[in-house]
């Protein structure tokens, strides 16, 4: 199995914010290009160096161009607000909003640049790429799209980041699990990191409501989940028996009752995550291999029943918005979401509640392991990229002034959002952010992370069927996957 890095967010950086969060709270060398691959350089990340005297930034270790007030053309996905992750027109008292906005000041004023931010769906923005790429032209100079640009990858039409010059790969602002995961051959299409402060939002997590636990006089889950021994056990001994037909009609409505958990259906996904359930690595000569361990998947798949059956939770796979309005009514003890959704559907909840990672499988797994959300940022450039030198040191200079610049303050923002008002949740919202998993296979549709989400809602615990049924067309597209980025480049 292949061993995940964490993506680095310098302790110093991180205690600052996070030391601000209390009860009371409502609301440098020369740029370079990367390393190859292989190399012992591009194996350990590095992080921003510090002395005792001062911590050096991010700003600090880029080289700084003077492009004599040249246009940077940006565009975004609209995707779930996803646009803000470029387009701050004004400051407008909206934390993340003026924080984009001083990052574009500060590297407009830096690089002499002029800026122009636009948005659209991240179809239309594929689209565009491979048109862009087969024409040999360039509409923009930084594409955000979404994991969908996997298909763009594997045809040929993207840049390679390691060819890149001046991004530099193994530091801190670019996600370092993503870099690991999704080199396939030595080559990477799809980049992500504090460029896209949306994309830390995106990662998963479990809530509790704290009201529902003081009247049960049950204790808060923080100790575990601080010392890593919250598990998928511990969680279920908790949840069980928690479902209640509060309106006595005797039976047990999604709309009248209270519920052990609730949430959308791919939460199985980030719970099979969770507990350790990657299905693919590199191997040493850069292919993707599946690792399918039945044993393994139907021992998880065993405690996500109890999990979601057995306490009768409401696993939704009807209406979205509803599986997150039961938390929000204060009717579930758990809830399964993304960062980026509370904001969404919990701005008006009244009860306060804390922040988990979702749970391990046992204690004896190493670390937390934070599903992303398929619909998670990514950077793409097009192969015919006409400017390499400007479009990579514009993309690395975005990312590490992000890194200085918008990154701790976001962590302290979603570890006190309004209804987070204790510092155990802003550690927690840190351990998050740190142990995001960006599973080859999972990124590249090989569709075998689907099974929980696929059969919980049927009640099917015939995962053994499942596996044989199906692992013949997953080594199949893997087979795909590998000969498609084994084409790209030659001739």
């Amino acid at each position: 199995m292949k061993k995940k890095l964490c993506l680095l967010l310098t302790a110093a950086m991180l205690l600052a914010s996070l030391a601000a969060c209390s009860e009371k709270q409502s609301d440098g060398g020369e740029a370079e290009t990367p390393a190859d691959p292989g190399s012992s350089q591009a194996a350990a990340p590095e992080e921003v160096p510090e002395t005792e005297e001062e911590k050096v930034t991010a700003e600090s270790t880029l080289t700084v161009e003077d492009f004599g007030g040249r246009e940077y053309r940006m565009i975004s996905t609209n995707q779930d607000n996803r646009q803000v992750d470029i387009i701050a027109e004004e400051l407008t008292g909206s934390t993340l909003n003026d924080l984009v906005y001083n990052r574009n000041v500060k590297v407009s004023e830096l690089y002499k640049v002029s800026m122009t931010a636009e948005q659209a769906d991240y179809g239309s923005i594929n689209t565009m790429v491979q048109k862009d790429s087969r024409a040999g032209d360039m509409s923009y100079d930084l594409y955000l799209t979404n994991y969908t640009a996997n298909s763009l990858a594997s045809s040929g039409v993207l840049y390679d980041f390691y060819k890149l010059p001046s991004v530099r790969l193994d530091m801190a602002w670019w996600d370092q699990n993503e870099v690991s995961d999704l080199t396939i051959m030595g080559k990477l299409f799809m980049a992500i990191g504090d460029i896209s402060p949306t994309e830390l939002l995106t990662s998963e997590c479990m809530l509790f409501n704290k009201r529902l636990f003081d009247n049960k006089n049950l204790t808060y889950p923080y100790p575990d989940a601080l010392e890593g021994t919250w598990t998928l056990d511990k969680c279920f001994s908790i949840a069980d028996g928690l479902t209640e037909d509060i309106n006595g009609d005797g039976e047990i409505k999604v709309d009248d009752d209270l519920f052990s958990l609730t949430c959308w259906f791919d939460y199985g996904t980030a719970c099979l995550y969770g507990a350790g359930g990657d299905f693919s690595h590199v191997d040493e000569n850069g292919l993707v291999v599946l690792d399918i361990d039945l044993e393994k998947n139907v021992a998880i798949y065993e405690k996500l029943w109890k999990l979601f059956i057995d306490t009768q939770a409401n696993y939704e796979n009807q209406q979205h918005e509803r599986s997150f309005k039961v938390f929000n009514d204060g009717r579930a003890y758990f809830c399964g979401i993304t960062f980026q959704k509370i904001e969404t559907f919990l701005r008006d909840m009244e009860d306060d509640y804390g922040v988990l990672p979702n749970p391990k499988f046992d204690e004896q797994q190493p670390n937390y392991s934070t599903c992303v959300s398929g619909a998670g940022s990514m950077v793409v450039v097009p192969a015919s990229c006409t400017d390499p030198a400007f479009v990579g040191a514009m993309m690395e200079a975005m990312a590490a002034i992000s890194y200085d610049m918008i990154t701790p303050d976001l962590i302290n923002v979603l570890a006190s959002t309004k209804n987070v008002r204790d510092e155990q949740s802003s550690q927690i919202v840190q351990m998050i952010i740190r142990s995001r998993n960006h599973d080859t296979a999972r990124n590249h549709d090989i569709q075998c992370d689907r099974f929980v989400e696929t059969m919980i809602p049927k009640k099917d615990n015939e995962v053994a069927s499942y596996f044989a049924k199906n692992e013949k067309m997953w080594n199949k597209n893997v087979e795909k996957l590998n000969e498609a980025y084994a084409k790209i480049g030659e001739g």
